[in-house]
């Protein structure tokens, strides 16, 4: 068995783990903006860059991606 490229480093920012661990927890960008206290559209910035990062194209793929490479959490 061979590790994957994701799982042999983590790509993502700090910040970018945080706003993924609470979409998989199932907040909304409000609420990851309310609680890590920045506004709504830098979540989205961070979740488009997450998005490019693991090379999918929704929250679903990114959170699959994620957990499969360890990179959050189950």
């Amino acid at each position: 068995m061979h590790d994957s490229p994701l799982q042999l480093r983590n790509p993502l920012t700090t910040r970018e783990t945080q706003v993924l661990t609470l979409l998989a927890e199932g907040e909304g960008n409000k609420g990851i903006a309310g609680g890590l206290g920045i506004h709504p559209r830098t979540v989205r910035f961070h979740i488009e860059h997450i998005y490019q990062k693991l090379g999918v194209q929704n929250r679903v793929q990114a959170l699959r991606e994620a957990q499969a490479n360890h990179l959050i959490s189950n």
